[in-house]
C-alpha cells in the first residue's frame, strides 16, 4: 500500500514514542510497524523540508527576497553561437537543518525507515540540499510520466484557486506579475495571510505528488475547516480530485483499521 503522509502526522508515524500523550498512539504505532514490515510504502512531499520548514512569521520576508539563480553558457558551433539557459534555486535561499534540529531528527529516522521524499520541481524552486541528496529519484519513462501527471494536477489545483495560486494572488496585488516582489510591498497585516497561503501552496503540491505517484491514500488530519472552500483539501476540491484522479484522504485512525 502506497501512502503519502501529511506534515501534521508524519513525525508521530516516524517516532511514535516521542508523543506519549497522543490519543491515537496505538494507531500510529501500528502504522509505524507496517512501514517496518514493508506493508506500507511511505512517501513524503519535499515541501515539508522547504516551504513548511520556514517559520510562519518569516515566510513573507523569505519569499519576498528569494531570487532564482540564472546561469547562461555560450556554446560555439561552427559559425554560430548558442546560449544555454539554466534556471535553478539560489544557494543563498536554500533551506537547511542548522536551526531545525528537531526536524533533522525526524528526517533522519524517516530516511532510516525507508520514507521516499518526492519533489514537485519548479523553476527556481526552493531546495534543501541534504534532502535533495537522498530524495526519491525516478528515471526515464517513469520520470516522464510522473512529471506529466504532477504538472497536469497542479495546474488544475491552481485553476481552482487553491495551492500556490493563493500566495501568488496576494503578491500580485502589490507587484503586478512579479508576485514575490509584491510580497515585499504587502503590509504587515498580511503576514499571517501569507503564512497560511504558503501552507496551502505546500498542501497543493503534496496532493499533486500523491496523485502522480499513484498513492492509495493521502494520510492527514487536515479537515480544511478553517481554510474555506479554496483549500485544496476542502470538500469542494476533494470531490473533483476523487472523481478525476481517485484521490482519497485517510486519517491515521482509519489507516490503522485497514492494516
Amino acid at each position: 500500500m502506497k501512502i503519502i503522509f501529511d506534515s501534521n502526522v508524519w513525525q508521530i508515524v516516524t517516532i511514535p514514542q516521542d508523543f506519549p500523550t497522543e490519543t491515537s498512539l496505538s494507531d500510529f504505532e501500528k502504522i509505524n510497524h507496517a512501514i517496518i514490515d514493508k506493508t506500507i510504502e511511505p512517501f513524503l512531499s519535499e515541501t515539508i523540508f522547504t516551504i513548511e520548514a520556514i517559520k510562519k512569521i518569516e515566510r513573507q520576508d523569505f519569499f519576498s527576497s528569494t531570487k532564482p539563480k540564472i546561469v547562461i553558457k555560450e556554446k560555439a558551433n561552427g559559425n554560430s553561437i548558442s546560449l544555454d539557459f539554466n534556471i535553478g534555486p539560489n544557494e543563498k535561499d536554500s533551506i537547511d537543518f542548522d536551526e531545525r534540529p528537531i526536524l533533522k531528527k525526524y528526517f533522519d529516522e524517516a530516511i532510516r525507515l525507508g520514507f521516499k521524499i518526492t519533489r514537485l520541481p519548479r523553476i527556481g524552486g526552493l531546495v534543501n540540499n541534504e534532502v535533495d541528496a537522498v530524495r526519491y529519484k525516478q528515471h526515464d519513462s517513469n520520470l516522464s510520466q510522473y512529471l506529466d501527471k504532477v504538472f497536469e494536477v497542479v495546474r488544475k489545483i491552481e485553476d481552482a484557486e487553491a495551492g500556490m495560486t493563493q500566495i501568488k494572488n496576494i503578491g500580485e496585488q502589490y507587484g503586478n506579475q512579479n508576485w514575490m516582489k509584491g510580497l515585499k510591498s504587502s503590509p504587515e497585516t498580511d503576514r499571517n495571510k501569507i503564512a497560511k497561503a504558503a501552507a496551502e501552496w505546500a498542501d497543493g503540491d503534496s496532493v499533486a505528488i500523491s496523485v502522480a505517484l499513484n498513492c492509495d491514500f493521502f494520510c492527514t488530519r487536515d479537515q480544511a475547516k478553517g481554510a474555506g472552500s479554496k483549500s485544496v483539501l476542502s470538500q469542494q476540491n476533494l470531490t473533483w480530485l476523487r472523481n478525476d484522479y481517485n484521490f482519497q484522504t485517510i486519517s491515521p485512525e482509519e489507516l490503522a483499521k485497514l492494516l
